[in-house]
């Protein structure tokens, strides 16, 4: 373990971690909010926007374990962080020049498979960094909605002017962020012995695997109701003005929630906090399914602070709370593995092919039904074991 640090070192630790959760979803919403649009207008129809987005998933699903054992194995996690950011502000820049189907498969395939495996790695970072400490980790994670929503201010506006400056400042970003990464304090990992992974040691606890289950399902929801949202409001005859804000809104309402977040899981158990945020999920696919015009589309994204900020940072604690020390980024990289990987590509695949025969309003209401009835089955499985565990310890 690492010798506790002066508290002005401390400080200074924490208003990088800070920056650098700005600066990464800066990143974010400088492109990813426009790019379904971006898709549409290069003629690309919504089944095969849905498997492009898969694709990136797949991608994360590919890489992350990959970076992940590799930051765990040298114990450099620092140095693997400088490889992924130097290799999405690389890759970025192909969006510009992939007009195709088959060239936009490559790009995003590559631009993924760093782009992706940064927040995890990082997450395993900070998070072990301030169990020593006296900060928190949700008043470090806010920097990234702060980031987001400075950036997505005027990422509508500089994408319907030219959309290839985007990608142009997404890889300044990108670089920017390299820079960061270069002066983070290195964490050392301590090994007690040296053995080699066995997954089975993350899958110990039963409490996991329930959270990975719930994470993985909520996110199939989640990640379509994200990836086809600027295409939506395109199609309802908007622009990306109306797709800006709206992205805005979700992201600024989840300050109050990173604010009352540590006490709400002190409060209530973390299985209880993700189904709740499912529900909040199926209720925004229902609203934006009722939307007759931008105001319930709007309305719907209020939400988001509780439905994604909610069950990321639920899981990010838990995981690293259950996890042995030289465990620590692969089991952030679990969980990212069934949310933005393994739940995005089955959210964004069939709703893709949903929205081809349907259209994208009845999708959502499918979405919305599926998963409330998934919360609901959840809820009673999560009652019935506390109910029998209570029995057990009367008798």
């Amino acid at each position: 373990m690492f010798q506790s640090l002066e508290s002005a070192e401390e400080r200074r630790a924490g208003k990088l971690f800070f920056t650098m959760n700005a600066l990464l979803f800066m990143c974010f919403a400088v492109f990813w909010p426009f790019l379904s649009a971006h898709f549409a207008n290069l003629g690309i129809d919504s089944g095969r926007i849905g498997l492009l987005l898969s694709l990136a998933s797949a991608s994360t699903v590919i890489f992350l374990p990959i970076w992940s054992r590799i930051s765990d194995r040298t114990g450099n996690r620092r140095g693997v962080l400088k490889i992924i950011t130097l290799g999405s502000s690389i890759t970025v820049l192909l969006f510009i020049v992939s007009k195709s189907f088959l060239a936009l498969l490559f790009t995003i395939f590559a631009f993924a498979g760093f782009y992706a495996c940064f927040a995890p790695l990082q997450d395993a970072i900070v998070i072990t960094y301030l169990s020593k400490t006296k900060m928190k980790f949700s008043s470090i994670r806010a920097g990234g909605t702060i980031g987001f929503a400075v950036m997505i201010l005027f990422s509508g506006y500089i994408y319907a002017y030219n959309s290839t400056l985007t990608f142009i400042l997404a890889s300044v970003i990108f670089f920017i962020l390299f820079l960061c990464v270069r002066k983070i304090p290195q964490v050392e990992i301590v090994k007690k012995e040296k053995r080699k992974l066995d997954y089975r040691r993350l899958f110990h606890n039963k409490k996991v695997i329930f959270i990975l289950f719930i994470a993985f399902v909520v996110q199939v929801a989640q990640g379509f109701y994200f990836a086809f949202l600027g295409f939506y409001i395109q199609e309802l005859g908007y622009t990306s003005r109306e797709i800006g804000i709206a992205n805005f809104i979700s992201v600024i309402f989840e300050i109050p929630v990173f604010l009352v977040i540590d006490r709400v899981l002190k409060r209530f158990s973390v299985i209880s906090v993700t189904i709740f945020c499912g529900f909040m999920v199926a209720l925004r696919m229902f609203m934006l399914y009722s939307a007759a015009g931008i105001g319930m589309i709007y309305l719907s994204t209020l939400g988001n602070g509780i439905a994604f900020i909610g069950m990321y940072y639920s899981c990010a604690t838990f995981i690293n709370q259950e996890m042995e020390e030289d465990l620590k980024s692969t089991g952030q990289s679990m969980i990212a593995l069934a949310q933005m990987g393994l739940g995005n590509i089955t959210g964004n695949t069939l709703g893709g092919f949903i929205s081809q025969y349907v259209g994208t309003r009845f999708a959502y209401l499918y979405y919305g039904v599926g998963l409330s009835i998934f919360c609901v089955i959840c809820t009673g499985v999560f009652v019935a074991i506390n109910i029998r565990t209570k029995l057990l310890l009367k008798s």
